[in-house]
């Protein structure tokens, strides 16, 4: 099967206009998700908390060489 120049061109068309439309779909989702994110925390504060633990082993290793 052979194509035509046209049918060639009207694939190549085909493939990025849906190319171009998944971009813009994935764009403007990350945009509003962004948007979004950004409108629900304005006026508010952030609190971090970082806690630390430490623990000593005890054990100990006794070693007595052979001689």
């Amino acid at each position: 099967m052979k194509l035509t120049n046209e049918q060639i061109h009207k694939i190549i068309t085909a493939v990025c206009t849906a190319i171009t439309t998944v971009s813009a779909i994935i764009l403007s989702t990350a945009c509003t998700i962004s948007l979004s994110v950004s409108k629900n925390n304005s006026n508010s504060t952030q609190k971090t908390e970082q806690t630390s633990t430490s623990s000593v082993d005890s054990t100990q290793i006794h070693i007595n060489p052979i001689n």
